[in-house]
């Protein structure tokens, strides 16, 4: 009789260890599928993320390019304008221009004679 018992008690500890096993495969695909879920919308969110920071450094880099255009067209108006003026100073005086500039000359020459 104690035989019979121990056979029905291994019989029974055998099918819960059959069941126990299939729940850990169940709870084993259920964090598989759950990892991936998260893994996927972990991944749709640094997509996202990547997508607006690039389309902002776009927009930056646009903006940047635009301010940098009309900058140089402001300067070379302005050095357009200067070079005009430049030479019509020279036109009314070109003997205070040489002056002027033999007067650079020689400053240019003593400094670069220091050295």
């Amino acid at each position: 009789m104690a035989d019979t018992s121990a056979q029905q008690d291994f019989a029974k500890l055998s099918e819960d260890l059959a069941v126990l096993r299939a729940d850990v495969a169940k709870l084993a695909e259920t964090l598989t599928a759950l990892a991936k879920s998260q893994g996927e919308a972990a991944a749709d969110a640094v997509a996202s993320r990547v997508r607006q920071g690039r389309e902002k450094a776009e927009a930056t880099a646009t903006g940047l390019y635009d301010e940098g255009l009309a900058a140089y067209e402001d300067a070379k108006q302005r050095a357009g304008a200067l070079g005009g003026d430049v030479a019509s100073a020279i036109e009314r005086n070109p003997l205070g221009a040489v002056a002027a500039a033999l007067g650079v000359g020689f400053l240019l020459g003593l400094l670069s004679r220091s050295r």
